[in-house]
C-alpha cells in the first residue's frame, strides 16, 4: 500500500454502461498519465481538477493500480484536499526549554528520592562473587576446545598455564 497525491486530470464513472448497471461498478481516476480504479458503486465525490490523496495498491492479477477501500466500511480511501488549506511555511517553534530541567528518576513509581546520589560519580570498586562451579565448567570447556583444535599442547605445564589464564578471564568478565 502506498499513498498518492495529485490533481485528477480525468474522472470516469463506470457504474453504468449504456444505461444498464455494470456487473463490476468502478470509478477511473487519471492523475497525469496514470490510471487508478476505485471499485465501488457509491459516489466518491471527485471531479476533474480536484487535488486528491488516496492509498493505492497494485492488482496481482492485472498489474494495474487500484484505490484501496476501508476493510470495515468498504468506503474507498480517497479524499479531496481543500484548495484553501495552506501548509505552514516554516517550522513551528517548540517552547521546550530543557536547560534547567532536573530529571526525576522516580516519577513513574511515586517513590521519593531523598538521597544526593550522583550516577557514576565516586564509583567504589565492588567485590564480585565468583561461582566456582561455573568457573570450573568454563575452564574445562575452554581447555577441551583448545586441546581438540590443537592450539594447546597436551602437557601438564601448558594446560595449567591455560587454566590459570581462563580463571582470570572468567573473574574479569563474569
Amino acid at each position: 500500500m502506498t499513498s498518492k497525491t495529485g490533481v485528477a486530470t480525468a474522472v470516469f464513472d463506470n457504474r453504468t454502461y449504456q444505461g444498464q448497471p455494470s456487473k463490476y461498478p468502478s470509478w477511473k481516476i487519471m492523475i497525469g498519465n496514470e490510471e487508478f480504479v476505485s471499485y465501488t458503486n457509491d459516489d466518491i465525490g471527485i471531479k476533474q481538477g480536484d487535488n486528491v490523496s488516496f492509498d493505492c495498491g497494485v492488482s496481482k492479477k492485472t498489474g494495474k493500480f487500484y484505490i484501496e477501500s476501508d476493510y470495515e466500511t468498504k468506503k474507498p480511501k480517497i479524499k479531496v484536499i481543500p484548495a484553501d488549506v495552506t501548509a505552514p511555511a516554516e517550522e513551528i517553534p517548540l517552547d521546550d526549554d530543557l536547560s534547567n530541567m532536573q530529571p526525576d528518576h522516580f516519577a513513574s513509581n511515586k517513590v521519593e528520592d531523598k538521597s544526593d546520589f550522583n550516577y557514576g560519580a565516586n564509583k567504589q570498586p565492588t567485590t564480585q562473587f565468583v561461582d566456582n562451579k561455573s568457573m570450573q565448567i568454563f575452564c574445562s570447556a575452554m581447555t577441551k576446545s583448545a586441546l581438540e583444535s590443537s592450539q594447546l599442547k597436551a602437557d601438564r605445564q601448558s594446560i595449567q598455564s591455560f587454566i590459570k589464564d581462563m580463571k582470570e578471564i572468567f573473574k574479569s568478565e563474569f
